[in-house]
């Protein structure tokens, strides 16, 4: 089987795609190469999108049937179903469409033992996107910023990683505000990063973690304001945290097993350099209170999505919750 690298390349695309895991720019990346292969702008006669609750088997099964209508392939969006978590007939429905209909499923969440991930698996194309670690995404940054016209040490690029942190989203953001900084310099260095890059996201919640350990809830509060000042959205607040708690989980497990900062920092993600302030972190904490904190971050996240708390009350809920349980 080829990798969607590789389909790309040669332009012979699998009938079937599945996209998902836990660096969503990636997986955006790839679904909008997929789409710009596969349609033409403004042909929705062609094209059909299917999201969340509202993808319907049999509404699938119905739109896949049909042969496209001036064009040499149809094509179905399936975003954020469920069916690759649940049971369902999708695999046997796959199993009737003409070779001219094709399918990308994106989703957040998968189980790999699913009949329908497994059919994929051996039938189509599954791309797993993960968060890349600092190893890989220096050169990613190197080559995002050649393409603008601007070049960039790999010092100078871990000292970006350093202060906005490995999501490629964020990291996308601020390589755009370089880009616009920099002007007609060819050179991006590491007083431009200082100057543009506040990094206020990621140090903020480095702080927030600090304040939690050690109880002072007028501090952490404070800074979750700042980052509410500085247009976080608060559930991007909860998914920072959760993230944070997550790699100072890992750092424990890891470092119980012996592994050198190097290895660790390899196999959680994170710029080495980082690993002496996560571990620092992790050792505040036991690792009950951190899968504490996770779970709570769950359940109210949950019952922001059935309505029953704002955005804000459930990041500032979940806050006050942490520094109580402290």
């Amino acid at each position: 089987m080829l990798t969607i690298d590789e389909e790309l390349k040669r332009d012979t695309l699998s009938q079937v795609h599945l996209l998902y895991g836990g660096e969503w720019y990636m997986v955006r990346y790839y679904k909008r190469m997929l789409m710009e292969k596969l349609t033409v702008p403004g042909d929705d006669m062609n094209c059909a999108v299917f999201q969340g609750e509202a993808a319907k088997t049999p509404d699938i099964a119905d739109v896949g049937q049909l042969l496209p209508f001036m064009a040499s392939q149809r094509v179905i969006l399936i975003q954020e179903s469920g069916f690759f978590k649940s049971a369902n007939d999708m695999p046997d429905i796959l199993e009737t469409f003409p070779a001219s209909t094709y399918v990308i499923f994106v989703e957040r969440e998968v189980d790999r033992r699913s009949r329908l991930y497994k059919w994929v698996a051996s039938k189509g194309c599954v791309t797993e996107c993960k968060p890349r670690n600092a190893d890989k995404l220096v050169p990613w940054i190197g080559a995002y910023l050649k393409k603008n016209g601007k070049s960039i040490s790999a010092r100078t690029a871990e000292h970006l990683i350093e202060r906005v942190g490995t999501d490629m989203e964020f990291l996308n953001n601020e390589m755009d505000k370089l880009i616009g900084y920099a002007g007609e310099r060819d050179s991006i260095g590491r007083e431009d990063v200082d100057a543009v890059c506040s990094g206020v996201a990621v140090s903020r919640i480095f702080d927030m973690i600090d304040a939690v350990s050690q109880g002072e809830r007028d501090r952490a509060l404070r800074l979750y304001d700042d980052l509410l000042a500085n247009r976080e959205s608060p559930l991007s607040i909860l998914h920072l945290f959760s993230r944070h708690i997550n790699i100072l989980l890992q750092y424990k497990e890891l470092s119980a097993r012996g592994l050198n900062r190097n290895e660790m920092a390899g196999k959680i993600g994170v710029p080495p350099f980082t690993i002496a302030k996560y571990g620092k972190q992790a050792d505040m904490f036991k690792r009950g209170e951190l899968l504490a904190m996770l779970n709570n971050r769950l359940e109210y996240e949950e019952n922001f999505k059935q309505g029953n708390l704002s955005d804000q009350l459930a990041a500032e809920m979940f806050l006050i919750q942490a520094l109580t349980n402290r």
